[in-house]
């Protein structure tokens, strides 16, 4: 059995910028009852919360999510609160570069 399921949010789990819908947030619910599950996107926290975790029951399965908004440079996982584990953010120097 596998250990770890790994979804892109937008364009997989919901429409592009749209919540997640009733079906889809009851089966990633159940999903979350059996295995690990991590979401990926481009997207900011903001978007996630929006997307995601506004449609989804808070109960003991969350502790199997795990969060990665930006493409992965930010790493979030439930532990009675969304916790943040990393963030990679640019430094100063960095965002003048772009």
């Amino acid at each position: 059995m596998k250990k770890l399921i790994v979804f892109d949010l937008d364009g997989t789990l919901a429409e592009s910028k749209s919540s997640l819908d009733t079906e889809m947030a009851s089966l990633l619910h159940n999903l979350l009852g059996i295995v690990k599950v991590a979401i990926i996107s481009g997207g900011g926290w903001p978007q996630f919360e929006k997307q995601i975790l506004s449609n989804l029951q808070y109960d003991k399965s969350l502790k199997n999510l795990s969060l990665l908004p930006t493409c992965g440079t930010q790493f979030y996982q439930y532990d009675g609160f969304w916790k943040k584990i990393y963030s990679e953010d640019f430094n100063f120097d960095e965002k003048q570069k772009s």
